[in-house]
């Protein structure tokens, strides 16, 4: 999800502390990029499905897989031409989200949740006749068990041996969904509310832009946010070239406001289930610290063997090697 709290910054530079990281954990191989596991015939049918209602979706870009020569790979979209900055990518009417009412009185964050993950299992239900049928049928289409919480019992418990303790990773779906807004066994909704947490902004779920995958150190993209007006709209930011990926960034967004401040690395990996490239960022708010692990020489590329900055704020960078890092707060 791409969850947007208005709070305020409390991660602060100051209190000592000591800790260390296995490295292997930064670059936990589960997967590495966003994971897209749909047929390409149900996101063309999505495409086609958006741009009938008024939206748009640029002839220069494509959605594929990330290794065309593999069927199995994960998708993204990706340019087939050299594209301008502030070009027009993506057009999303508003009419094609899947979204709680505008008259709906908004709950707490999770409460919003619950309400979009049923509204979603009514348009399943619908099938044939839900009026987002294209979206709903590649929904559907995507694989169970890609978040955390959903694993098997001996993945939670690998994954679990490496998270600080008292994380809420592997437990979410226990502590706020389980019981109370769907019932204890019911796994079908369990996978529903798995994929409106990944998939979900709040209180909507939107095609196209739920295509396009995360990677803080190439955001190539700008949109305005995505309740605004009548529809989202998706601009280039830089230009770019013909071959590459179209990126977002799921926590350093234009409706995130400061939660990228208490969302990072790991929280992208509970919400989206991958870990993302560098640049990383890592947060532990108990002790109010954060830092960032970027290539020092190259700050796009993701080869865990070079060497890391540890970087504390725009200030200070530390060289540290891709080896156990120990690090203390600066004083």
């Amino acid at each position: 999800y791409r969850h947007f709290p208005q709070i305020s910054r409390a991660l602060q530079r100051g209190r000592m502390a000591m800790f260390s990281i296995p490295i292997m954990l930064a670059t936990f191989a589960f997967s590495q990029l966003a994971t897209r596991v749909s047929a390409d015939p149900l996101a063309d049918a999505v495409v086609e499905w958006v741009v009938s209602k008024g939206g748009f979706f640029s002839d220069k870009i494509e959605i594929r897989n990330m290794d065309p020569q593999d069927s199995d790979s994960p998708f993204g979209v990706f340019a087939v031409q050299d594209i301008d900055p502030k070009e027009r990518l993506i057009e999303v009417p508003h009419s094609c989200y899947i979204a709680l009412r505008e008259d709906e009185d908004f709950e707490n964050y999770w409460e919003n949740v619950c309400r979009l993950s049923h509204q979603l299992a009514s348009e399943m239900k619908l099938g044939k006749n839900s009026t987002h049928e294209p979206y709903v049928d590649y929904i559907q289409g995507q694989k169970r068990g890609q978040l955390p919480a959903t694993w098997s019992n001996a993945g939670k418990d690998a994954l679990r041996s490496m998270i600080r303790p008292g994380s809420d990773i592997l437990d979410w779906i226990d502590r706020h969904f389980k019981g109370s807004c769907f019932e204890e066994n019911d796994k079908l909704h369990e996978h529903i509310v798995a994929i409106t947490i990944q998939r979900g902004y709040d209180t909507a779920l939107i095609p196209i832009w739920d295509m396009v995958n995360h990677w803080n150190g190439r955001v190539n993209t700008e949109n305005d946010s995505v309740f605004e007006g009548d529809r989202l709209q998706v601009r280039a930011s830089v230009a770019i070239q013909k071959g590459e990926e179209i990126f977002a960034s799921y926590n350093e967004c234009t409706d995130c406001g400061d939660v990228a401040w208490e969302w990072g690395t790991p929280e992208i990996l509970r919400d989206f289930g991958f870990v993302e490239p560098y640049r990383q960022r890592w947060i532990f708010p108990d002790n109010e610290i954060w830092f960032e692990l970027v290539p020092n020489d190259n700050r796009h590329h993701n080869d865990s063997s070079e060497e890391l900055a540890l970087q504390w704020d725009d200030d200070d960078d530390y060289d540290v090697s891709s080896d156990d890092i120990y690090w203390g707060a600066p004083g």
